[in-house]
């Protein structure tokens, strides 16, 4: 039934890609106003629809808390649309380049941002509406068509999403398809103008091996081993609790939540006593409490997770902390947040992205060491420093590379909409979010206006006495001296 179902969604993607296609051909470079009138549609429907994308977030993981769905996947979409329109006019203005006078005279050159054309969007599960909507303001602000299939591991979301942007947009301009892996597959051979894809590398690699096959340029965001450093001083609640606030968003189902820490030897009982006091003070039981931000997205990351647990158990026998009731065997796929102290390199949980509530915590006893060993790792989308030491901060920011770098605030560069979000390397390419959103979903076209007192001789062939005399000018006789 659902090959069936997938072939139907194939045949209806395809008719939309064409639709989409052609009326982009007839008007392939909106003005400002229409724009705008696209991207002012957005934040009152995410208002109207707030609590049916609640419903579908708990629907699809079984429990998800309600304050994080209208902050994560409501308001944030929303403001993204506010800060795009705000800007949208300056985005688009021209942006003028220098030209040699002496050559070019009065002439003009600039670049032209224009629309792409067709984008693909393939959203991740763990924030399905505001992977899918967020990345469509940028796409509409730059003038483009946009065809989005969430994930097939939120179904209920999904459909709230093709019912929302089909009650908001016309076919040919926005629509939603859901289906499973192929669809998922078919949507990744398109010949796109452009194709976002969010999730892990794995798949990322199979989305952008179909996408060369048509040239397709690429937005990958990958995540990674986001690693997050203590220093000695920064050891404190306040800090602790911070940490927290992001390694537990979404249940550590982020990409750019804290993924393992690094702390002072010295500071370890303390880091790990605060650990549980701001736990067990602000939640209560983990495992159980309401104000955890969502359960585990199904069985199978739970036992993902588990094995990770499991493995670092067997490797080092005590190493495991558990805060919180153990995990349900079934219903709802809650975990006790889990702490493991110094597993080795080749333990699971040191080799994959966690993406879940498992904070692995190493201990050090040379600052200068963990740098090094974040500098030759592979490149996350976040490296983040508790610190009150400038010199520290300073020396892990310049000997890292990362898609972001915070300070005293791990995830805070993915919660800006004025600040471009992506990786590097492995943890992704490519930008979205603001200005940086704007280009990447534009053809940034060069122009060059050419005007009458123009003196373009010596640059044009036949390379004559005028090319030669520039070319002397030009290198204070070092050049052409010996050319008649």
């Amino acid at each position: 039934m659902k090959a069936s179902n997938d072939q139907h969604a194939i045949i209806r993607l395809d008719e939309t890609f064409e639709l989409q296609r052609k009326a982009y051909f007839n008007n392939s470079n909106p003005d400002l106003e229409t724009r705008l009138a696209w991207l002012e549609r957005i934040p009152a429907m995410m208002m109207q629809y707030a609590d049916r994308i609640a419903d579908a977030l708990n629907e699809d993981y079984g429990y998800h808390n309600r304050l994080t769905a209208y902050l994560f996947d409501v308001l944030n979409v929303a403001e993204r649309a506010g800060y795009a329109m705000a800007n949208l006019k300056s985005w688009m203005a021209r942006d003028y380049r220098e030209m040699e006078t002496a050559i070019y005279g009065d002439s003009r050159a600039y670049i032209d941002y224009q629309p792409k054309g067709v984008i693909g969007n393939l959203p991740a599960w763990n924030f399905p509406v505001d992977l899918s909507v967020g990345p469509l303001v940028e796409m509409l602000a730059a003038g483009n068509r946009v065809i989005i299939k969430p994930s097939e591991q939120v179904p209920a979301v999904g459909e709230v999403l093709a019912e929302m942007l089909g009650e908001h947009f016309d076919r040919d301009l926005v629509w939603v398809v859901n289906g499973e892996l192929d669809l998922a597959r078919h949507f990744s051979s398109l010949p796109w103008n452009h194709l976002l894809y969010t999730g892990n590398a794995t798949i990322g690699r199979e989305v952008m091996l179909k996408a060369a096959e048509n040239l397709v340029p690429v937005t990958l965001e990958l995540g990674g081993k986001n690693p997050t450093v203590f220093t000695e001083e920064a050891v404190n609640e306040q800090n602790v609790r911070t940490m927290l606030g992001s390694k537990l968003c979404k249940n550590g189902q982020l990409c750019i939540t804290v993924d393992h820490v690094y702390v002072p030897e010295s500071q370890l009982q303390k880091f790990t006593s605060l650990v549980r006091d701001v736990i067990e003070s602000t939640m209560g039981d983990y495992t159980n409490s309401p104000m955890m931000g969502c359960a585990v997205i199904n069985r199978r990351q739970r036992d993902r997770v588990q094995g990770y647990i499991d493995d670092a158990r067997e490797r080092v026998p005590g190493s495991v902390i558990e805060i919180g009731s153990p995990a349900h065997a079934e219903g709802p796929n809650r975990m006790p947040l889990t702490l493991v102290v110094n597993p080795p390199q080749e333990a699971l949980l040191c080799q994959h992205e966690i993406f879940g509530p498992v904070l692995p915590i190493h201990t050090y006893g040379d600052f200068d060491e963990v740098v090094e060993k974040i500098k030759t790792g592979e490149r996350p989308l976040g490296v983040y420093i508790f610190s009150n030491n400038p010199d520290r901060i300073e020396q892990l920011r310049r000997n890292s590379s990362s898609g972001g770098f915070t300070v005293n605030g791990p995830s805070m560069q993915g919660a800006l909409a004025s600040l471009g979000f992506g990786g590097v390397g492995k943890s992704g390419m490519g930008r979205h979010h603001g200005i940086e959103g704007f280009r990447e979903f534009s053809n940034p076209r060069g122009i060059v206006e050419i005007a009458d007192n123009a003196q373009l001789d010596p640059i044009l062939s036949p390379h004559g006495e005028s090319t030669r005399q520039l070319i002397a000018a030009a290198t204070n006789g070092v050049l052409c001296s010996n050319i008649d």
